[in-house]
C-alpha cells in the first residue's frame, strides 16, 4: 500500500495549479471511499496553497467536493449491503462503540471525525450511517460541515503560516477539531430550535 501512496503523492505533485486541483479532489475521493491514504491530502492541500496561494479556495473546494463524493459512495455502500457488512468488516465491539456514539452524539457522531484527521477512525462511520438509516440529507450535511471547516482551516494555515502549517496541523489541530465541532453543533441545534419555535408560532397563529 505504501507504494500506492508514495505513486499518487508524486503524480499530484507534479501538476500545474489548476491540475492540482483536480489531483486533490481524486485523492480526496480515493481516501474517504476505498483506500486508506493518512495524512496525504492534507499535506497535498498545504503543498499547493503555499505554492499557488491566490488558489487556495479552489483547492480547498476541491477536497471537500471530492471527500464528500467519497463518503457518499461509503453511505449508499453501507444502506444498500446493510449490517452484515459492517460485521464482516468491523469487530462487534468497534460497531457497538460506533451504535452508540451515533445514539449520544447525533451528527457529532458524523462531523466530529469528518474534522479530525487520520488517524481517527471515519469510514466506520460513514458506513454505519447508511445502514443505521441516517437520512442523505443530514448525512451529507455533516460530512460537508466537518471536511468544509477541516480543508479550509488548512488553506488558510498554508497561506499564512507557509511551511510551519505543516508542524502545526501536526501539534494542534485534533484540538481545533473539537471546539469547532462543538461550534458547528451549536449552530445546527439554535438553527433547529429557531426553526421549531417559527413553526409553532405559525400553526398557533392558525388555529387563532
Amino acid at each position: 500500500m505504501q507504494h500506492v501512496v508514495d505513486y499518487l503523492r508524486t503524480s499530484v505533485i507534479g501538476l500545474g495549479s489548476f491540475g492540482g486541483g483536480l489531483g486533490l479532489f481524486f485523492v480526496a475521493f480515493c481516501d474517504s471511499s476505498f483506500l486508506s491514504l493518512p495524512e496525504v491530502n492534507d499535506l497535498l492541500m498545504v503543498y499547493f496553497c503555499i505554492r499557488f496561494r491566490d488558489q487556495a479556495f479552489y483547492y480547498a473546494t476541491m477536497a471537500v467536493l471530492g471527500s464528500a463524493t467519497g463518503c457518499t459512495v461509503l453511505y449508499w455502500l453501507g444502506r444498500s449491503k446493510g449490517h452484515r457488512f459492517l460485521m464482516k468488516r468491523y469487530s462487534k465491539s468497534r460497531l457497538s462503540s460506533a451504535m452508540k456514539f451515533f445514539q449520544r452524539y447525533g451528527m457529532l457522531a458524523l462531523i466530529g471525525p469528518a474534522l479530525l484527521p487520520p488517524p481517527f477512525p471515519f469510514k466506520i462511520f460513514v458506513l454505519s450511517a447508511g445502514v443505521f438509516g441516517v437520512t442523505f440529507g443530514r448525512f451529507l450535511t455533516a460530512v460537508l460541515a466537518g471536511r468544509a471547516f477541516r480543508y479550509f482551516f488548512e488553506a488558510w494555515l498554508a497561506v499564512r503560516y507557509g511551511e510551519q502549517a505543516t508542524d502545526y496541523l501536526r501539534g494542534h489541530y485534533p484540538q481545533v477539531a473539537m471546539v469547532a465541532s462543538a461550534l458547528i453543533l451549536v449552530g445546527i441545534a439554535i438553527y433547529l430550535g429557531v426553526s421549531l419555535l417559527r413553526r409553532r408560532h405559525k400553526a398557533s397563529s392558525t388555529e387563532q
